[in-house]
């Protein structure tokens, strides 16, 4: 195994400067940085986390609880942004996804405090108010893609109005004038905040409302809603008779899609076609290829891990935009 005075040795420096480079010290010269770095990958240096801890009383960790996150691919990127400042810092990422029916929010927070993480990243599936476990107020904790009326944590969520606006912008801006809406359950806070960016947009651009449909294509409570986008695809084509459809998601669309070919109407040719979330490879499988709003998955994960790494103390809530991927369905 390859020692830290090896290093020093290798890059002609001392075991010092070495050890504050590991330690990501920002004062080390970039010189004598450049020749460490060097020196650790031709050497394959791996710190010794254990002792680190033991000198610094720091462990270097950061946790990170997943509620059911990992059900949807797309969410990941939340993981994959956070991952991103901590190795550029130095930090390592322990995840724990939890659920209702297997590991509590609770026992994770639990295990993360005994392995001494410095900070810990709570983020949720889908935009959504939260129940936190108490103990969670001992660590620096921060909320990505979800938010807690306990107003002592910090939160980033996207800006489900103005993804809204910004979509029906996009097509009113492309001529389309008659636009049906085919939501999500309105029971959750994407489904009511992007009906009201559509409508703001309507307002802003001086169409009447009546020229806009919005129907919502789940029903139910969580965990047992039920669709109904074919049904409802159809008869909106074929009653409202609108020139676009906007789709709550990205899968809702494919539905759209199939239902549109069979009653002869092409998307990108006949009708313009809009959705949220660029769902994974979804937009890209179809044909036309699906113009979406990607959510900001990754820059989330990124924000709330530089939180925790600049020790913020400010509570802040704040909203990143989305993204509008312009592709053939309109």
């Amino acid at each position: 195994m390859v020692t830290i005075k090896q290093v020093a040795t290798h890059a002609g420096v001392s075991f010092k400067t070495v050890s504050r480079v590991v330690n990501n010290d920002p004062t080390v010269k970039k010189i004598n940085r450049d020749k460490v770095v060097k020196s650790i990958k031709e050497l394959g240096y791996r710190p010794n986390r254990a002792a680190s801890i033991t000198r610094r009383k720091k462990s270097g960790i950061i946790g990170f609880i997943a509620d059911d996150l990992l059900k949807v691919p797309y969410t990941f990127d939340l993981i994959r942004g956070a991952q991103k400042v901590a190795w550029e810092k130095n930090k390592e990422l322990m995840v724990l996804n939890v659920t209702e029916d297997r590991y509590s929010a609770e026992l994770a927070a639990q295990h993360l405090m005994e392995h001494r993480v410095e900070g810990i990243i709570y983020a949720a599936m889908y935009h959504h108010e939260v129940i936190l476990p108490k103990i969670l107020l001992e660590c620096p904790t921060v909320l990505a893609n979800c938010y807690s009326l306990d107003t002592q944590y910090p939160s980033i969520v996207p800006d489900e109005v103005k993804a809204g606006e910004t979509v029906a912008l996009a097509l009113l801006d492309a001529g389309y004038r008659k636009i049906a809406f085919l939501n999500l359950n309105e029971h959750i806070i994407a489904a009511q905040d992007r009906k009201q960016g559509i409508i703001n947009a309507f307002t802003l651009r001086g169409v009447p409302l009546g020229n806009l449909h919005i129907e919502s294509v789940f029903h139910g409570p969580a965990g047992e809603e039920v669709c109904s986008s074919r049904e409802v695809t159809a008869r909106v084509a074929r009653e409202f008779k609108p020139d676009a459809i906007i789709c709550g998601q990205d899968p809702i669309a494919v539905e759209a899609y199939f239902v549109l070919q069979a009653m002869g109407i092409q998307v990108g040719k006949d009708m313009g076609m809009a959705s949220f979330d660029d769902w994974d490879i979804i937009p890209t499988l179809l044909q036309p290829a699906l113009s979406t709003m990607a959510l900001p998955h990754f820059d989330m994960g990124k924000w709330a891990m530089e939180y925790l790494l600049d020790e913020r103390e400010d509570i802040v809530n704040e909203k990143l935009p989305f993204t509008l991927v312009k592709r053939g369905s309109y």
